[in-house]
């Protein structure tokens, strides 16, 4: 209670005095001296462990503040601290509560003095300011593929419960693959949106357009040429046999939408001539109101490489070998990564077993894939969560598949040596050019190890065995100082080790296969360990062929 006293004295000082509270947050009025005069705000505090940060909003806008303001929606909710940027003290409330003050001040003092800074921050975060810049709410629409040169793509509606969503694509099956994922019910829709793109950041009005001759003069100052596209289209036909006009356009900060409804009467009457339309949209029909659309991406191209400073998996043919701890994981991260996206890009999982309540404890599929083809579970539950991707189980030997070599890459995520080696030596005998990534668990989950093999030379997997009469399958890199810890299962036996393991395994594939699609996956042999871990230290290399090696050099 003395922490709370010091921060209602603290705000007494600032001139702040309590609203009475209908909840359990405590709300203050007072006002920010600011240096162009004062600001009337209400303070309320909702969380005194200061998880969410205190909410100020401006109750009265001066004259000397734009009607458009950066970080101020148009309730007058200020944000002074980017989520997260500023930990304040939960044991020095009224410093962090005056902390939070200041900042506010700070941010107004800004946006009242500096020009630039009004219009340089509005337009780096305009499409938040489209959505958020009006009392009205925008139509929510999901945004699909839509390819470079495309002009026009459906309007579909997406029923999902009792709401309703539109969704802007390219082709009926992407949509049918969102609604199934999304639990939406959709209709085909012969309704188009058109599509526009401006290599121009948009104009910063001093009020958001709601009007359609607003709209026309926001666009002339935006962007000419967009302004003539967008009057170009309103003198053909097409727009015509529509009830509503809506426009999606590309800009270098995101998706803005917007549209119109059309006059039922005046369409069909001038379905001949659609310039008159067009020209009544500029006199009388100038007063009519838009609908702004919250424009969300939702292709594969976005959620695929919108994290990404290089190009992702799509159109890369990629096959994972194994479907057990690893190989799941593996798989899982491969679609987040892009794998099967694409018009030539596929990801195939193959593996001959299914799943067993032994691999339960350490895979990334649950009990309803219980006895289950682990490939056909894996690949359900994938398209489940990416339905763009195109992914194909194959439950059979890998050895088995004739297709196998057919790819850009193969990972090899069984942890078994034979399986490696004969899948290593087929890459050789094939004098295949398809990279192959080996990955495997070492001792009881100590360390995890990955090589890269490929055709430009270095280690094949056999390289890392030394030929020794006096030692079994010796290693040439040697790391475990203890045998590893195995158990048996009626005849079968197995190493314990957590699920952390594979974790880390698939962590160090993937990083591996970006290093790859960034021009080199060099080091190709790497090792990571767990913290405090018995083992010898090796660094991470691209090892040398070994002279003498029975797979690659069998001289």
């Amino acid at each position: 209670m003395s922490k709370l006293g010091e921060s209602l004295r603290a705000l007494r000082t600032r001139g702040f005095t309590p609203v009475a509270a209908r909840s359990a947050a405590r709300s203050f009025k007072g006002v920010l001296a600011c240096k162009k005069g004062e600001i009337s705000v209400k303070l309320t505090i909702y969380d005194w462990n200061f998880l969410s940060y205190p909410h100020i909003q401006v109750l009265e806008r001066q004259d000397f503040l734009p009607e458009l303001m950066p970080h101020v929606d148009v309730a007058g909710n200020l944000c002074y601290f980017a989520p997260g940027s500023v930990t304040l003290d939960r044991y020095n409330p009224a410093t962090a509560i005056l902390q939070c003050l200041d900042q506010a001040t700070a941010i107004l003092d800004r946006i009242s003095l500096d020009p630039h800074y009004r219009v340089e921050d509005i337009q780096n975060e305009f499409p938040a300011h489209w959505e958020y810049g009006q009392l009205s709410l925008p139509w929510q629409v999901l945004l699909g593929e839509i390819k470079p040169n495309t002009i026009k793509a459906s309007y579909f509606i997406l029923e999902i419960g009792d709401k309703k969503q539109a969704l802007i694509s390219n082709t009926p099956g992407e949509a049918t693959r969102l609604a199934g994922a999304l639990g939406a019910n959709f209709k085909p829709s012969h309704f188009q949106c058109w599509i526009l793109r401006t290599k121009s950041l948009p104009a910063v009005p001093q009020k958001m357009p709601t009007t359609i001759k607003e709209l026309f003069d926001w666009i002339k100052i935006w962007d000419h040429d967009l302004y003539g596209k967008v009057q170009n289209i309103l003198s053909q036909r097409d727009y015509l046999k529509q009830s509503y006009m809506p426009f999606a356009i590309e800009t270098p900060v995101g998706w803005l939408g917007f549209g119109f409804d059309l006059d039922r009467i005046r369409r069909e009457a001038y379905s001949r001539d659609p310039k008159k339309y067009r020209q009544y949209l500029h006199m009388k029909g100038g007063s009519q109101g838009l609908f702004r659309m919250a424009i969300k991406e939702v292709s594969a191209r976005f959620v695929h490489s919108r994290n990404l400073s290089y190009e992702d998996l799509q159109n890369k043919r990629v096959t994972v070998v194994g479907c057990g701890a690893i190989g799941s994981f593996v798989a899982q991260a491969l679609v987040r990564l892009g794998a099967g996206t694409g018009e030539r890009g596929i990801l195939k999982i193959i593996d001959s077993d299914k799943l067993g309540p032994e691999n339960l404890g350490r895979h990334a599929l649950g009990f309803p894939s219980l006895f289950r083809h682990k490939t056909e579970a894996l690949q359900e539950e994938l398209l489940r969560q990416f339905p763009h991707g195109k992914i194909i189980g194959i439950a059979s030997s890998a050895f088995e598949y004739k297709q196998l070599f057919d790819a850009d890459l193969i990972i090899d995520a069984t942890g078994e040596e034979a399986v490696s080696e004969l899948l290593n030596g087929l890459r050789l005998a094939r004098s295949s050019e398809v990279p192959v990534l080996h990955i495997w668990i070492r001792g009881n989950g100590e360390a995890v190890q990955a090589l890269w093999t490929d055709s430009t030379g270095g280690a094949c997997y056999r390289c890392l065995t030394i030929p020794d009469p006096n030692h079994h399958r010796k290693e040439r890199f040697e790391l475990l100082k203890n045998a590893p810890v195995l158990r048996t299962d009626g005849c079968r036996a197995f190493t314990p080790y957590a699920v952390s393991s594979p974790l880390h395994a698939s962590a160090l594939a993937i990083d591996m296969i970006c290093s790859w699609l960034q021009g080199s996956p060099s080091p190709k042999f790497r090792t990571r360990s767990v913290e405090g871990a018995d083992l010898y230290k090796l660094r991470n290399h691209d090892p040398s062929k070994l002279k003498s090696c029975p797979a690659c050099d069998p001289t």
